[in-house]
């Protein structure tokens, strides 16, 4: 091992199942990042490591590390290698140690796409069967025939919604080995949040980076047609000081809070102060929004925007939340204006959007799935030996 390149940690919490599975599979995720990095692919990457560990698989997963250090107060009882990066060039990280870190025994690799330098550590590993989680496609020059070259070489692919095959202009004639695997959420972390007061001044909540295609700026316009609504933002990004700066514009200082970026493990905290969440995003790029799930699962109604993504497949118009056009002012206010006055409405869309959780989007249905695809997949590359 190179000193200061990468570096292995692994933490033992105790686990609910006592039982070993019949068969203990070896299961490595190259991923980008990884908790405590918050952000929607590191929480899928995170549940479906420390699910399949809980169940008694060995897992380990290999991320980027940017920071001298690392992170602190580990809690997964998977093995995580941090290779650290010196910087990006081009589109690429420049972590030697993570081509490294990747050749350790797996039976299996599972690689989240959209990351080059997965894709290359992949390649390294041709013996070892391939599924790969398309998040959604690379945008970087050159990218697409590397990332093609991967997905044509996987065993399997996996996509979180039907959208996802529409949308991945990657993933063209390669649907037959593509499976739609929903996201899930661990609902014991939402489980306990209370109900807000009746009375107190109705709080929306926005969760996510700050960028042009998160839609803030029309849910700040939507918010000055609903006087006594507050709103709470959590999230960084590169449009923090022009949305600081529209608030000013439009007098609602008072009424919004920047938070920042919020440590993962504090937002059901921030979740229990609001009364709705409200995703606005105003084009593709929001291929999910698993934020959305969390809300629901805490009991939360969400106001999402009617994007042709995963979104729809989210939340259920009129059962858990409301949906508006895309970049339509009035008819977010007159979503906020709803939600905000009518707890009743609340109520009764937070009841449903924890049972659709339940239903469809738990984290332990998506570990089941992937450990069942995993299955599938070593048996056919046992039953079809390579050259």
């Amino acid at each position: 091992m190179r000193r200061g390149i990468y570096r292995a940690t692994v933490v033992d919490t105790p686990s609910h199942h006592t039982q070993l599975p019949a068969t203990v599979m070896r299961i490595l995720h190259l991923a980008k990042y990884y908790w405590p990095h918050s952000g929607g692919m590191e929480r899928v990457v995170q549940d479906l490591a420390e699910g399949a560990a809980e169940l008694g698989h060995e897992v380990a997963v290999v991320a980027v590390e940017s920071r001298l250090g690392g992170p602190k107060g580990l809690r997964q009882r998977t093995t995580v290698t941090r290779a650290f990066s010196f910087g990006e060039l081009g589109f690429a990280e420049i972590a030697p140690g993570y081509l490294l870190a990747a050749l350790r025994t797996a039976d299996i690799i599972h690689l989240h796409h959209p990351h080059p330098l997965a894709d290359l550590a992949s390649l390294l590993r041709f013996r070892t069967p391939v599924v790969v989680t398309q998040h959604a496609d690379g945008r970087w020059p050159g990218y697409r025939f590397l990332s093609r070259f991967v997905l044509r070489r996987a065993a399997a692919i996996v996509v979180p919604s039907r959208a996802h095959l529409a949308l991945c202009r990657e993933l063209e004639g390669l649907e037959s080995k593509t499976e739609v695997i929903p996201f899930g959420v661990d609902t014991s972390r939402w489980a306990e949040l209370p109900t807000r007061p009746i009375d107190a001044t109705p709080r929306a909540l926005f969760i996510g980076r700050l960028v042009r295609w998160k839609g803030v700026d029309v849910l700040l316009r939507a918010l000055e047609r609903v006087p006594d609504l507050r709103l709470d933002i959590v999230g960084a990004g590169p449009e923090g000081a022009r949305l600081k700066t529209l608030t000013q514009a439009l007098a609602l200082a008072d009424r919004v809070r920047f938070h920042g970026e919020y440590p993962d493990a504090d937002l059901p905290r921030r979740m229990a102060d609001a009364d709705f969440l409200v995703l606005p995003s105003t084009s593709v790029d929001e291929m999910f929004g698993l934020v959305a799930l969390e809300a629901m699962a805490a009991g939360r109604p969400v106001i999402t925007t009617a994007v042709p993504t995963g979104v729809r497949e989210v939340n259920a118009p009129g059962e858990t939340g409301i949906e508006v056009p895309v970049h339509d002012v009035r008819a977010l206010a007159e979503a906020l204006d709803a939600l905000a006055h009518d707890p009743f409405l609340r109520e009764r869309m937070g009841d449903a959007g924890r049972a659709r959780v339940a239903k469809l989007f738990t984290r332990e249905l998506m570990v089941e799935r992937h450990i069942a695809l995993y299955e599938r997949v070593l048996a056919y590359s046992a039953e079809t030996p390579g050259p």
